[in-house]
């Protein structure tokens, strides 16, 4: 057999071109500090490897939408703090304003605030986030949720709710649509609400209502009607007498397990209205309140009019103050619900880094090792192809 000199010189080439190549390998996996470059040094390592590392991104966008989640209720329960302030200021207005010894005048100055108020409650309502989104709008959160036109308040945005995920199978919502929010409040004392006919001619004053045995209230339509200064009588919607009995101021009327309180004297054919409670919003109640200061006290039924107006339109309000201290508790458990899910990811992120390093972190001292032994076999046989690539039979 024939074996030819550049056959000869190409296997040493060949060799010395595999062991640079093995040489530049391990060069780049120190570099690297990664022990799997391809998919081919370790394919069960590199399959392993891919699917923590898709873990662990998930887990981090997890950890961001937390983040992202926590600015949005921040600022959303901050939002409804300034609403608060708001709402007790109205209140403390109100109950200036039912006091008797003010005059027209005291109490119009009292309405200008309330009317400011209210413009400042509907610029809460319109708050934006740090991106500029409406953080009442529900989904719609480019489109102003609230709109007033005079005393009016219209509601433009939807009834969604927006989420994130903050886990595998768990999200958490960012917000509350300002329809749930501000508006769809029970009146009255949220079982049943009264209301005075505009027809009255007494001094009667509706006080405080309550329920003494929910079971026996049937949330129908009754009246009472004050058929002698010193007697009343309540009928249903078929006007069917119910109860009756004798009144003197300060007394309570009680029938189908509510209770009314009145003071001050009835005219005859003096009557209030009792119902379910309907859905009232905020801004009605504000305007209810400044309605009612601005209104004239000429006679001794006039004042007792504004006195009752406000006292209804104050229970209203209790019922506002109510619902955002509802919407903050559910606030507050979002937050703690998001804070907690951000104390488990971070932990699940420190393990899945740490699996991650396991596989396809390198092993410096034995790549080391590696490399200085690839670099002496290439530095040898480098030294043997300058001995030999010159010799021919000619040598002997």
């Amino acid at each position: 057999m024939r074996i030819s000199t550049f056959w000869m010189q190409q296997s040493a080439v060949n060799a010395m071109l595999d062991q640079q190549s093995q040489v530049a390998h391990t060069q780049l996996q120190v570099a690297t500090g990664k022990r799997i470059l391809s998919p081919s040094d370790d394919p069960a390592g590199a399959s392993r490897a891919l699917g923590l590392t898709h873990a662990s991104a998930a887990n981090d966008q997890y950890q961001r939408n937390i983040d992202a989640a926590d600015a949005r209720l921040g600022n959303e329960d901050q939002t409804l703090s300034s609403v608060t302030d708001v709402l007790q200021r109205v209140r403390t207005l109100a109950l200036e304003g039912a006091n008797g010894t003010l005059s027209d005048g005291d109490r119009k100055n009292l309405a200008t605030e309330v009317r400011q108020r209210l413009a400042q409650l509907v610029q809460l309502a319109n708050t934006k986030d740090a991106n500029g989104e409406y953080i009442f709008a529900g989904n719609a959160t480019r489109t102003q949720p609230f709109v007033q036109n005079g005393s009016a308040v219209a509601y433009m945005g939807d009834q969604g709710q927006r989420a994130v995920a903050i886990a595998p199978g768990q999200t958490v919502a960012t917000g509350d649509p300002g329809s749930d929010v501000f508006q769809n409040i029970r009146a009255g004392n949220g079982t049943f609400d009264i209301a005075a006919s505009p027809t009255n001619t007494g001094t009667l004053v509706a006080g405080a209502t309550s329920v003494s045995d929910l079971s026996q209230w049937d949330g129908g339509a009754y009246q009472i009607r004050f058929t002698a200064a010193n007697a009343y009588e309540v009928v249903d919607a078929s006007n069917t007498v119910v109860s009756s009995g004798s009144y003197a101021s300060g007394d309570t009327i009680a029938f189908r397990g509510v209770q009314i309180g009145f003071t001050g004297t009835p005219a005859v054919g003096d009557s209030y209205s009792v119902g379910p409670s309907a859905a009232k919003d905020m801004f009605s109640t504000l305007s209810d309140i400044a309605d009612a200061l601005e209104s004239p006290s000429f006679t001794p039924h006039d004042a007792a009019s504004i006195t009752d107006r406000i006292g209804r339109a104050v229970q209203n309000l209790d019922q506002a103050m109510d619902r955002v201290v509802d919407v903050r508790a559910r606030i507050g458990a979002r937050l703690n619900t998001a804070d907690d899910q951000a104390k488990l990811n971070a932990g699940i992120g420190v393990d899945l880094k740490a699996q991650l390093s396991k596989v396809q972190e390198l092993d410096y001292s034995s790549a080391v090792s590696t490399l200085n032994l690839q670099m002496t076999g290439l530095q040898a046989a480098q030294a043997a192809y300058v001995k030999v690539q010159g010799l021919s039979l000619f040598n002997y």
